[in-house]
């Protein structure tokens, strides 16, 4: 574990939001112990730590807290500076030049673009290429000799304004980021990762080996063989090492996308043998999830399985046990963990906008026949609620409150119900109507429908708080938030689509921090089986006309 100090100006907005949001992150990366301080005295002697960080502006250094700091890094330490760290400072001449550049002013707070140079991966490892902000467009002067490998910049009336660099300082490592004015940009994922990739930067921290992944199916609904193929080309540290599909005519295809020399395999056993792979994706139907990544498992390769993770909870149960004794991961393929409307409504819940949530649902409905193949026929897709259904389960599971206000873990229970129907389309052996229900243990409850009799429309999300109401006609994440108070006054805002931090690379990339880097990882087999438990359970509840108890694991 790598020692950290954090020095702010004082325990008050924003450098208590950033401490408050800096502890968090750190802590969860697991990797990183922190100690928070507003005494500059600090500085004279930080040689008990592994790197600073500083999020502070202006006020005064004496000069043994300026010879300390600029000693320590000199000597080998690691230093993580953010936006105003180069503010109000320029008197204090040896610390200017070590942190590079002088803040001399900006235009209005506004939203821009945020664009990061792929030439910096293999050091600042899989950093979004860009990213929208609503922060300070900072101007600065140099201030060293030395030189700044800038990786990032800000587009401004367009003008590309340079915003984040690395230095070296004598021995040790500098990362600074201009962005960081108040929490608009705290709770911003893209800037949270900087953070944590400028950390494991200035501590010396590196990825390990390249990790060679094998696509067991290449079938062609989707494209997903491709899809998953151009992912791990887009990921810093992953790299495509073997195809395995039973059709001659599908590998011929993969042949022709990924190149002759990729290795071809008929036998999944043998891929998993070639010593060609450490990672394997399951890309089959439904119902092969289970069988296909069991025996991956067992030969002790980390394993990914599309969604839905399994179609049973004791498949899912049998691969997490398997996986622990193995120990390697196992993760299922949430790619729309980080779709926008998700996103949307996280942003709008942890602000704070409508007040605790109690209801949420979510329906994605339409009349009409069925199609997409074996994605209709039950034996093999699971039924009409694997598909959508472990989607929108998924986010339905994101926006349930995990703690109460003095941080108790909540909603590890719930009760569920359901109602699956076959009224209609009798050539397809999925439900032609399934409503879900859950109550947690808290008293939150949560629904999802899905229909193919549905002849009116319903938004995709609508979502009650103590305080309000979010309401989405679709995944773009925009929508109604509707603000209520005691008095019968209403504030209604109009959300713009959301065009932050949502990219499906993010699964992609998650998976390879964690991978490669140690870092955590979002989508575990534990989180991935809670959307099973309440499809299976809510349809075992609709078949026996009963109530099922659930209890989570994540």
């Amino acid at each position: 574990m790598k020692r950290i100090l954090l020095l702010i100006n004082a325990h008050s907005p924003p450098f208590s939001q950033f401490a408050a949001m800096f502890e968090r992150l750190v802590n969860g990366a697991s990797q990183f112990t922190l100690d928070v301080t507003d005494d500059r005295n600090a500085l004279c002697d930080p040689s008990d730590y592994d790197a600073l960080a500083l999020y502070i502006a202006s006020g005064e250094l004496t000069r043994d807290q300026e010879k300390g700091i600029t000693g320590y890094v000199r000597n080998g330490g690691g230093l993580l500076a953010v936006h105003t760290a180069n503010a109000g400072l320029a008197q204090y001449a040896d610390y200017i030049e070590m942190i590079g550049t002088e803040f001399i002013g900006h235009d209005p707070l506004g939203d821009f673009d945020v664009e990061v140079d792929p030439a910096f991966d293999d050091i600042l490892p899989r950093m979004s290429r860009s990213f929208r902000v609503q922060d300070e467009c900072y101007n600065m002067d140099i201030k060293t000799e030395a030189p700044l490998r800038w990786f990032q910049h800000g587009i401004w009336k367009l003008e590309r304004q340079p915003l984040g660099y690395l230095r070296d300082y004598g021995k040790g490592r500098v990362f600074y980021t201009a962005l960081g004015h108040d929490n608009r940009t705290f709770v911003h994922a893209d800037f949270q990762d900087q953070l944590i990739k400028g950390l494991r930067y200035v501590c010396g921290m590196t990825d390990g080996s390249p990790v060679r992944i094998g696509l067991v199916g290449y079938g062609p609904l989707f494209g997903m063989g491709r899809h998953h193929s151009e992912q791990i080309a887009a990921t810093q540290g992953f790299e495509l090492g073997a195809v395995c599909d039973r059709d001659p005519a599908r590998l011929e295809a993969a042949r022709e996308e990924q190149g002759e020399d990729m290795p071809m395999f008929e036998d999944a056993g043998e891929m998993a043998g070639s010593g060609l792979i450490d990672l394997a994706i399951v890309i089959v139907p439904h119902a092969y999830h289970a069988p296909v990544a069991k025996p991956l498992l067992e030969a002790g390769l980390h394993v990914i399985t599309e969604k839905p993770f399994t179609v049973k909870v004791s498949e899912a149960d049998e691969l997490i046990g398997l996986a622990r004794d193995r120990g390697v991961m196992i993760s299922a393929y949430h790619n729309r963990h980080w779709d926008p409307d998700i996103l949307s409504m996280r942003e709008i819940v942890d602000r704070g906008d409508i007040g605790e949530v109690y209801s949420i649902e979510s329906a994605l409905v339409g009349y009409g026949l069925p199609g997409q193949a074996w994605r209709s026929h039950k034996p093999v897709s699971g039924g009409a609620m694997y598909d959508w259904g472990a989607h929108n389960f998924e986010k339905i599971l994101q926006l349930v409150p995990r703690y109460d206000g003095q941080g108790n873990r909540i909603n590890k229970r719930a009760t569920l119900y359901g109602n699956y129907m076959k009224r209609v389309w009798h050539s397809s052996t999925n439900e032609d109507y399934c409503r879900a229900y859950a109550r947690f243990d808290s008293g939150v409850e949560a629904q999802f429908m899905t229909s193919s009799i549905h002849a009116s429309r319903r938004p995709m999300w609508t979502v009650q708080g103590t305080a309000g109401s979010i309401v989405m006609e679709g995944g773009d994440g925009a929508g109604t938030v509707t603000m209520a108070s005691a008095d019968g006054r209403h504030r209604v805002v109009e959300v713009k689509p959301y065009d932050r931090g949502h990219n499906w690379q993010g699964y992609y990339k998650n998976v390879a921090d964690h991978l490669l880097a140690g870092l955590p990882l979002e989508i575990t087999g534990e989180w991935a089986k809670g959307p099973i438990q309440l499809i299976e359970g809510c349809e075992t509840a609709s078949r026996e006309n009963r109530l099922v108890e659930v209890e989570f694991d994540f």
